[in-house]
């Protein structure tokens, strides 16, 4: 079988300086890899700029923006061009936003390592997952703000596996109750 896990190691070597990082062509490619997609956009929230990000699911486009990274001013040693600091801050922010649009886990920019990396199979049943909530959700009558809250979540992508599961396996057994109640 081959691993889909996200690749995580672009090393960069400037002035003695090293560094890794995943890049967005990268985060672009492992996405196509497990069918998901994407669409970002900046919107301004109370005079600062966000890159939002919705994702589509085995064809299916969430309702949803996400909120990702601010859009911050950059500076660039050495650099006095203003185009090239905005080109590299939205570049910045872009990565950033899909990586917690879509829960991949890469390395820091600093080098240090984020111990869990989603293999494709888990990838996958997490979409399952979430798409079975979001349709329960719908069909139960369920706020999805009260189920984020349940689960001490701020938004869906930052669910783990297991609460996916276990918000699944709640909302089916609320859907059973109610269909019981209709006769």
């Amino acid at each position: 079988m081959e691993d889909k896990s996200v690749k995580t190691t672009v090393s960069k070597n400037k002035n003695g300086y090293g560094y890794k990082y995943t890049d967005l062509a990268q985060i672009h490619e492992y996405l196509e890899s497990i069918n998901a997609r994407y669409i970002q956009q900046v919107k301004r929230i109370e005079n600062d700029d966000y890159v939002m990000t919705k994702r589509c699911f085995n064809d299916v486009w969430e309702d949803e923006w996400l909120q990702g990274a601010k859009i911050v001013d950059a500076v660039l040693n050495g650099i006095k061009n203003p185009a090239q600091e905005q080109g590299s801050a939205l570049t910045y922010a872009r990565r950033y936003s899909l990586l917690m649009a879509f829960g991949l886990a890469t390395e820091d920019d600093d080098g240090k390592k984020i111990e869990k990396r989603l293999t494709k199979e888990e990838q996958e049943l997490m979409y399952i997952y979430l798409d079975k909530m979001k349709k329960l959700e719908a069909e139960t009558n369920t706020e999805h703000e009260e189920l984020l809250k349940h689960f001490k979540v701020d938004s869906d992508i930052n669910m783990n596996l297991k609460q996916l599961k276990e918000a699944v396996a709640i909302l089916e057994v609320k859907k059973k109750k109610s269909e019981k109640e209709v006769f």
